[in-house]
């Protein structure tokens, strides 16, 4: 078994056995709309140098339980500019962007989904059930306790070399068991750095994708940020 199949595997047990979680802490997925996410594309997604998880905070929307990718990233329909737009944006420069070169911005990148960046990412939803198009962190963040041990075991199978977290490093620090931006050398430029299967792993603290700053300024944001993680980590 290689290791796409392997994790498609291990993620739908996973996901079988969190949709069946007793109620908790006022989540209660059985009765709600569960959404599963992850990997666009397992069977290309372990032979890429460079592995982009955007944790996010949720998704919504549905008359039952469905799948981000299948039954959305993977679809063939237009994109606006919200979302899923910036993420193409986002991952074609991570994608292309090294210590001694930044991959410019252009906006002519693919306006429907399915196309080739997003085919090249992961997404985790920090929220798998009952879905807002308006978030409060205090709600994420609930979430974030008490599905810690599920988002962790999910992060550890999709196993990302850069996660950028969409507003969401304060999930990612509950989820990990400690303060990301505390564990080993921290600075003012919003990456840091933490071990992840044994393998060091760039986690970029930014703004959610739907943020309402021009494409531009989120995307050289975004990729110098980057940028100054691969040359501090080439020191």
């Amino acid at each position: 078994m290689n290791q796409a199949m392997e994790y498609q595997a291990k993620i739908q047990s996973l996901f079988n056995e969190w949709k069946a979680k007793p109620e908790k802490n006022g989540i209660d997925h059985q009765n709600s709309i569960f959404v599963r996410d992850g990997i666009v594309c397992p069977e290309q997604w372990y032979s890429q140098e460079t592995r982009p998880m955007f944790l996010l905070k949720e998704a919504y929307g549905g008359n039952g339980d469905w799948d981000l990718i299948a039954d959305h990233l993977l679809t063939s329909g237009k994109m606006g500019r919200g979302t899923w737009r910036r993420v193409t944006e986002w991952t074609r420069g991570l994608l292309s962007t090294s210590s001694s070169y930044i991959e410019p911005y252009a906006d002519d990148s693919a306006n429907c989904y399915g196309n080739q960046c997003l085919k090249k990412i992961a997404v985790v939803n920090v929220r798998k059930s009952g879905g807002t198009p308006s978030s409060n962190m205090e709600c994420i963040n609930n979430y974030a306790r008490t599905d810690a041990s599920e988002l962790k075991c999910e992060i550890e199978l999709i196993d990302p070399t850069v996660i950028v977290c969409g507003y969401t490093i304060s999930s990612l620090n509950i989820i990990m068991g400690h303060d990301i931006k505390n564990y080993g050398k921290t600075n003012s430029n919003l990456y840091y750095h933490m071990t992840l299967n044994k393998h060091d792993v760039i986690v970029l603290d930014y703004w959610h994708p739907s943020n309402h700053y021009p494409d531009i300024m989120n995307y050289y944001g975004l990729i110098g940020i980057y940028q100054q993680a691969l040359l501090q980590k080439g020191k």
